[in-house]
């Protein structure tokens, strides 16, 4: 290990060297590339969701694999699905398993993971189907608003954001990561032609960040509810997959309500 480095931080630099290539191979090659990419990462999430939430039970998890894996391959083979329609309709699966789990069902958080995981796999489909640039540009958003927070927040500390939901994230980390989410949105810009304008492109990746880092509140609070540190392990020094998506979870369809603003009135990104 590098002389000064802890071991959280060399193992969290050495899974993102390992991870980054495939993944980003693989928007860059699209197709079933991108398909199985997304079929595996939305498998293992929503099985890590049903450990998670104490549904440990091998039926749930195999049928909550199989939702996810069969609707990448119905948008596969159904190019023309309207993903308005359907971000709306797993909204709606989600706000009711978030009603059944407020009157004690436990069925209601099977099925707000199911729309949990679907949610994001759907609208990264659609993106990569819109721009292939604009992909590149969501998770490098999502990626340098985790950086920046991890290192604004280790570096700098101060208040905290969220002390009885995330301990450790500060205001510093969320400032951290909108401002190197926003540098890199440039770089994008200037360096590959990506986006109408540097100022909105911006702007967006600020926006981003900060509902990116909702995202990784909202799986911070579930995970509490349920007494776990992390969703997995399969990552090491970021605990599961989850763990590491939690933003991307959100900023996925928020970005395909920003496209469809923009073809429908006229956003500008």
């Amino acid at each position: 290990m590098p002389l000064g480095m802890s071991d959280n931080l060399f193992q969290r630099i050495t899974s993102a060297l390992l991870l980054l290539p495939p993944v980003l191979g693989a928007i860059y090659f699209g197709g079933w590339y991108f398909a199985a990419l997304l079929m595996l990462g939305g498998a293992l999430m929503v099985l890590e969701w049903c450990g998670l939430t104490g549904m440990r039970a091998l039926p749930a998890q195999a049928v909550s694999a199989a939702l996810i894996v069969g609707g990448v391959v119905v948008l596969m083979l159904w190019p023309a699905v309207p993903v308005g329609l359907l971000l709306l309709l797993l909204v709606g699966i989600a706000i009711v398993g978030a009603l059944l789990v407020r009157t004690g069902v436990q069925s209601g958080w099977w099925l707000t993971g199911v729309a949990y995981v679907a949610l994001p796999i759907a609208s990264l489909w659609w993106i990569r189907g819109v721009d292939g640039m604009l992909l590149f540009w969501v998770f490098l958003v999502v990626w340098a608003t985790d950086v920046g927070g991890y290192f604004a927040g280790k570096g700098i500390g101060g208040p905290k954001l969220a002390p009885r939901i995330s301990p450790k994230k500060t205001w510093a980390g969320l400032f951290g990561g909108m401002a190197l989410s926003m540098l890199v949105s440039l770089v994008l810009h200037y360096g590959f032609d990506v986006g109408a304008t540097a100022w909105s492109l911006a702007l967006w990746s600020g926006l981003l960040a900060i509902w990116a880092q909702v995202g990784d509140l909202v799986e911070s609070g579930v995970k509490r509810h349920f007494g776990v540190k992390d969703s997995g392990g399969l990552i090491p020094g970021h605990g599961g997959l989850l763990d590491r998506v939690d933003g991307l979870v959100f900023a996925a369809p928020a970005v395909v309500a920003i496209l469809l603003g923009r073809d429908n009135i006229g956003l500008i990104l």
